[in-house]
């Protein structure tokens, strides 16, 4: 199933997060995945996937690549592409025709949402930088 690769692989990228390896900061990332399916829906594809990669070439980016290579290793994983990282997936993105970047875009957007998921569940961290805070329920019986 599509979903269930689409998820084993967004918890694999999420789930490395967490300790702050490769320098990567769990907060920045985290800001960087809440806002990608709506920079997707909003300026689309290749220019999402630019300006991830746009912003990785600067100092202090390395959360931006991060973001751009952990959707090229889901989509990679539930099998949409085989571009190794993610400029190659950029490439891919820009050279794409109209059918296959309505098609991509699908595919990044449930990739995206996937990774949102696991940020929230994962790293427990909202898309104000905060830490998740559980709520405890009472049930009392009538």
């Amino acid at each position: 199933m599509r979903a269930h690769r689409l998820a084993t692989a967004a918890y694999s990228c999420v789930d490395h997060i967490g300790g702050g390896i490769d320098g990567v900061d769990p907060k920045r990332y985290d800001a960087i995945v809440h806002r990608l399916p709506g920079m997707i829906l909003q300026h689309g594809l290749a220019q999402s996937s630019g300006f991830l990669l746009a912003k990785g070439k600067g100092p202090n980016a390395g959360e931006h690549l991060r973001v751009l290579d952990d959707l090229c290793q889901v989509l990679r994983e539930a099998g949409v592409t085989e571009a190794a990282h993610g400029e190659d997936l950029h490439q891919r993105f820009i050279k794409a025709d109209l059918a296959d970047t309505m098609a991509l875009t699908r595919h990044a957007l449930d990739a995206a949402a996937w990774l949102k998921r696991y940020v929230q569940g994962v790293l427990r961290i909202t898309a104000t930088g905060d830490p998740a805070i559980e709520e405890g329920r009472n049930h009392e019986s009538d």
